[in-house]
């Protein structure tokens, strides 16, 4: 008889000894119940870690946060790419896991991870209106040695301390100065191009970079279409990506649908 082997190591011997009896049924569901709870758990805890300041405990699919508000972690739906970008839950927005390595390939079609948020854990994190995310904005100078060029991001979260950190740490490589010393905006609130989904950048907590050396999707295909086929196109350091990733920000260059201009904070798909 072989041992089940399971993420965790100790799971099957709890439950069934550590072997698999032929034709134990019951042994099996339960191992499979139990190893469907522990990836749950485990995918929930992202929320956890990534959010202290907000999110208080995870239950079997439940967020609760601080304030003894509860979503709702997994609808149950399966759902088509479509759906996964309009209809996301919080359980979606980590079904494609974020590669934390340097891309030598295009993504495969439709692998566009963080692309598919649920709109109601950022608004209420971050400001429901246009008004609640002003009151939380705040300065900061981009890249203060040399462009000193001012900036407005939120302070939930401390992503203003992360931004100014990764900008002193930017400044410290002259030879990627190309890439951020002319950055198209970081607050703006408006929906993504083409959808009535608000943009990341409406809560403060995303920059696109230097547009003369970027590529969109939207702009490559002249359309905006999901469905059609794209090559992909990309003129950014690998050594930018590192940095901006060091202090949680994920880069929409690691998407089919390449918003090479574009990052965002997102520390939940940054988890190892």
């Amino acid at each position: 008889m072989k041992r089940l082997k399971l993420p965790n190591g100790h799971l099957n011997q709890w439950i069934c000894g550590g072997f698999l009896k032929k034709n134990d049924l019951r042994c099996i569901a339960a191992v499979l119940s139990a190893f469907c709870f522990y990836s749950t758990a485990s995918a929930q805890s992202q929320y956890l870690k990534a959010y202290p300041d907000h999110i208080a405990r995870v239950t079997k699919n439940q967020i609760i946060w601080k304030d003894s508000t509860v979503m709702t972690f997994d609808d149950g739906k399966k759902k088509p790419f479509a759906d996964l970008l309009q209809n996301a839950d919080l359980e979606d927005q980590l079904i494609q896991k974020y590669p934390l390595i340097t891309i030598h390939k295009p993504p495969v079609t439709n692998q566009d991870p963080g692309r598919f948020r649920y709109e109601p854990f950022f608004r209420k994190m971050y400001g429901n209106t246009q008004e609640e995310v002003r009151k939380n904005l705040t300065e900061i100078i981009w890249l203060p040695k040399t462009l000193k060029k001012k900036l407005l991001v939120t302070k939930i979260n401390q992503v203003d301390k992360h931004f100014q950190a990764l900008s002193d740490e930017l400044e410290s490589h002259p030879e990627l100065m190309k890439y951020v010393d002319n950055p198209a905006g970081t607050f703006s609130y408006r929906v993504i191009s083409g959808t009535d989904r608000l943009s990341m950048h409406s809560y403060g907590v995303a920059i696109d970079i230097n547009l003369n050396l970027s590529h969109y999707w939207q702009w490559d295909c002249k359309c905006k279409d999901e469905n059609v086929p794209l090559t992909y196109k990309n003129l950014i350091s690998a050594k930018v990506v590192e940095l901006f990733e060091k202090h949680g920000f994920i880069w929409g260059g690691k998407w089919y649908h390449y918003d090479t201009m574009h990052f965002e904070y997102r520390p939940e798909l940054l988890l190892k």
